[in-house]
């Protein structure tokens, strides 16, 4: 139960409304490569073997020896929202993890087993700045260069 309570936490605001969403409010910049999300995701997310190797946290292992990452993924359907890949190239609206890395979650209906989850990375939020090298990454095709 607390699981949920946590989960559902930063979901709505106090009148239980969604909000207006942050997902894709974060300033891009005008370039970002696979390598500065590969370095964002390296100390973020595979940190503390969270989704360092296989299994990795929710079945999704993000392994930093190399751009393997990209495979785990780009035009991967997400577990939790299976309308949604985790990252659709060109299309951060349509990304999963756009939606995971800025916790705004609420606006959709998730996986009757597993839910939405909560706002990734576990524990600390990315900051504006690595949220839009993320999303400029995926607008710009989400490229392994």
């Amino acid at each position: 139960m607390l699981g949920v309570v946590l989960a559902l936490g930063g979901c709505t605001t106090a009148d239980g409304s969604c909000g207006p969403g942050t997902a894709l409010t974060a300033p891009e910049p005008e370039t970002a490569s696979r390598a500065d999300v590969q370095a964002i995701l390296g100390r973020s997310c595979a940190v503390g073997g969270c989704h360092a190797s296989a299994p990795g946290a929710g079945g999704l292992a993000l392994p930093q020896a190399n751009a393997a990452w990209v495979d785990s993924v780009v035009a991967v359907t997400s577990r939790e929202n299976p309308s949604m890949d985790l990252v659709t190239p060109g299309d951060p609206e349509r990304s999963w993890l756009v939606y995971k890395i800025s916790g705004d979650l609420c606006r959709f209906t998730c996986d009757t087993k597993l839910g939405c989850g909560g706002q990734m990375p576990f524990g600390q939020r990315l900051d504006e700045q690595e949220r839009g090298v993320i999303v400029a990454w995926i607008r710009r095709g989400a490229s392994t260069d």
